[in-house]
């Protein structure tokens, strides 16, 4: 068979020859240090302890500032300083050397000693180390997990330190750190991705022990503590060890990067890989995400190496994708090969089509190979047809790095991110089939109009909906909210924010598909160019959760909240016949005292409870609600109104009434906050999530509900905050001297 071939132009669909195709350069690094956040300093044990235990390595001025993945000076300086300087070891008061730091729900079943590095070496008459050797030569293979179940935690470190990985091992773990005399203090630091920003979180050293063994991840080397201590700081960002307890491997690489993880089952009746897995996989290796791969345990579940060289139980890692063309008496046969690495390094890899000594290479000059890229860059890495590689595997997960990631990328995804919660009786809608609520969620435009570069009419985008301190609230009983998402097509140019009746006549077009109790869900969508709106939602209404929403486009794309800006439009008032409005006359003047024509709050009070008196749908009104009545028109600040006014404020009360019933359908004397945003549009009001989720709060009784009073008070306040604005507003802005900041307050 002769032959032809090139390496895949990466979003290109032809394939070029291999003689005029060029290896890729090997990435250089660029360093984006992460931001810390301040911690608290208290004094510790005395520094005599350490001193005859000496130093592991002599002191290098060069490390003894912050990694340059650090960002500006932190507290971290200030209290290791001070520590030194009173010569004692730092003791965190927030995470203390307690039961109640590793578990909450259940006592130990032994005594638990908190034993510093020094004092835990010294046993093996060792000099205790940060890494033994080097930061370059800390291995997945020197960490063992100990007695706490959180193994996710564990393959997530593993991956960072890949060779391939360095520069994202050096921001979570910085180097410049360790037991060095004149450095030492008892106190370490680690940075962590949270929920949208990196953070620095400060420990001290003293760690779990049991008959002077680490209880739990732990070094194979005695004396080496960086992967405790990395426990440590993340089990402190969750609130205790047990926090830790089982998770997801996307989670921690989602804090140990910054990026998001996506996971496929490759075979089996679960196999959910999407069909243009290759362009996929070609797209992410250019944007240097994280590529691992998978083979599950047998039925027995004990790992072996089966016959083909792959071993089961065991995880890889996907390093190159190329594509090639071989010539054949029939023609050019594409073929599509995948470079794969066993971590273990040494030769227990592959020995079917394209393993390093198989026939096929027979077929290719060693000099075409170079020339294409089909290099074999270090023991454990080796070739396999993809559709092999397929068949072989269980599972693929790729963690999409950030533009601001400590890696040089050909390519970068592009983001958009968003803070928000769930609110009972405001935001907190639940799925579609709530119709009635679904529609007040939280939603999100996202403009779709820069397609992908691999030639087809549609954009690529990951969705990755999070809650927040779901594992950090474990200790306290709380559980996490099945969550998920849905994606509706604007084909018309709807007005944003949707409104109920756009839902009642329209279907989403993508989802997030089954609802997760997970800390997060992440989904891959790819579709037609065109404006959507995207509606996080928990799976059942009035389910109070935070949550972070994140998109990575492929392209530069855009994503933003929904809210709406404050106005009030003119309503007019309905028309009463002049005979109707004589009817009224003596309602009105019954209660008019002194012959002056003017009525006070209490007077008007008296009047609206007796004209409703024979009403079928009573509703008192309190003296508070009356007060607003009165000021809303009072503009001299007398107390009172006059007749005039009276008859205005009858006919807008009126007004307001007919809105409410429209929406309390039940006469059960109040409506769903839910409701209240309509309501308000109703009377002429449109206000944005943060005012509305005030009003909730200050208008709402405790299941929820705005009862009439409550109702009438709310229009009566914002028609006289939105009156007062108008009046006074220049250039969009008001400015108020304090008197008058307090008397509006009051009299509002």
């Amino acid at each position: 068979m002769a032959f032809a071939s090139s390496t895949r132009a990466v979003y290109s669909r032809p394939i070029k020859k291999f003689d005029n195709s060029k290896v890729d350069d090997k990435p250089t690094y660029a360093n984006e240090p992460p931001k810390n956040l301040p911690h608290q300093y208290q004094n510790g044990s005395p520094f005599d302890k350490v001193n005859k235990v000496g130093v592991s390595r002599p002191f290098n001025r060069e490390t003894e500032t912050h990694s340059k993945h650090h960002r500006g000076k932190s507290n971290f300086d200030n209290i290791r300083s001070e520590c030194l300087r009173r010569r004692i070891l730092y003791e965190d008061p927030d995470f203390p050397a307690k039961d109640s730091s590793i578990y909450y729900s259940r006592t130990l079943p032994y005594r638990i000693e908190w034993k510093r590095p020094y004092e835990i070496s010294a046993t093996y008459r060792l000099k205790p180390n940060f890494f033994v050797d080097t930061l370059d030569s800390a291995s997945r293979f020197d960490i063992n997990q100990g007695e706490l179940g959180d193994c996710w935690v564990l393959s997530a470190i593993a991956c960072l330190t890949s060779p391939d990985h360095r520069e994202l091992f050096r921001r979570v773990v910085p180097a410049d750190q360790g037991f060095q005399d004149g450095w030492y203090a008892g106190i370490f630091r680690f940075n962590f991705w949270h929920f949208g920003k990196w953070v620095e979180v400060v420990v001290d050293d003293r760690l779990p022990t049991y008959r002077d063994q680490l209880v739990f991840i732990h070094s194979n080397q005695s004396n080496e503590f960086w992967a405790a201590l990395l426990e440590k700081a993340y089990a402190k960002l969750y609130g205790s060890y047990e926090a830790l307890k089982s998770g997801n491997v996307g989670d921690a690489l989602s804090d140990f990067t910054g990026g998001v993880s996506e996971y496929y089952t490759l075979r089996g009746q679960k196999a959910n890989y999407p069909k243009g897995l290759v362009n996929i996989l070609f797209k992410a290796l250019d944007r240097q995400s994280l590529i691992g791969c998978g083979i599950n345990l047998p039925p027995d579940g004990r790992s072996r190496t089966m016959p083909d060289g792959l071993v089961t139980g065991h995880a890889y890692s996907v390093t190159d994708l190329r594509e090639i063309l071989l010539m054949s008496d029939s023609g050019e046969i594409p073929i599509t090969l995948i470079r794969v690495r066993n971590p273990w390094g040494y030769k227990i890899e592959w020995r079917g089509r394209w393993g390093e000594k198989s026939r096929e290479w027979n077929s290719i000059p060693e000099i075409e190979r170079e020339k294409m890229g089909l290099i074999f860059r270090d023991e454990g890495e080796f070739w396999m047809e993809f559709g092999d590689f397929l068949q072989k595997y269980d599972t693929l997960e790729i963690c999409n790095l950030t533009p601001d990631a400590p890696v040089e990328m050909p390519k970068q995804w592009h983001t958009a991110e968003f803070h928000h919660r769930w609110v009972r009786g405001f935001s907190a809608g639940g799925r579609p089939s709530n119709q009635d609520t679904h529609w007040s969620n939280p939603q999100f435009s996202v403009t779709l109009s820069d397609r992908d570069e691999d030639g087809d009419n549609v954009c690529s985008l990951v969705i990755q909906l999070m809650q927040k301190d779901g594992r950090k609230l474990k200790q306290f009983g709380k559980k996490n909210q099945h969550i998920g998402f849905f994606v509706y097509q604007n084909l018309k140019s709807h007005p944003l924010p949707l409104k109920k009746e756009f839902f009642d006549n329209n279907q989403s077009v993508q989802s997030s598909g089954l609802f997760i109790d997970s800390r997060q869900i992440i989904k891959r969508l790819t579709l037609p160019r065109g404006q959507y709106v995207v509606i996080p939602c928990t799976w059942d209404i009035n389910e109070e959760a935070g949550f972070y929403l994140r998109f990575f486009f492929e392209n530069q794309n855009t994503a933003e909240d929904i809210d709406e800006i404050p106005e009030k439009s003119d309503t007019p008032l309905p028309q009463h016949p002049p005979d109707k409005e004589l009817q009224f006359k003596p309602i009105g003047l019954c209660c008019i005292r002194g012959g002056d024509m003017e009525v006070t709050p209490y007077e008007l009070q008296q009047t609206l409870n007796e004209a409703s008196r024979k009403d079928q749908h009573r509703r008192n009104m309190s003296i508070d609600t009356c007060k607003k009545f009165v000021s809303l028109l009072d503009t001299e600040l007398l107390g009172k109104i006059g007749y005039t006014e009276f008859l205005y404020l009858w006919n807008l009360l009126k007004s307001w009434k007919r809105i409410y019933f429209q929406y309390d359908t039940d006469n059960i004397g109040s409506f769903s906050c839910f409701e209240l945003r309509r309501a308000l549009g109703a009377a002429g009001f449109t206000i944005n999530n943060s005012s509305m989720q005030a009003l909730i709060f200050k208008y709402s009784n405790e299941k929820c509900h705005i009862d009439f009073d409550g109702f009438l008070s709310c229009l009566s306040k914002l028609t006289k905050l939105f009156n007062d604005f108008n009046n006074m507003k220049q250039n969009g802005q008001i400015t108020l001297s304090i008197d008058q900041f307090i008397q509006k307050s009051f009299l509002s």
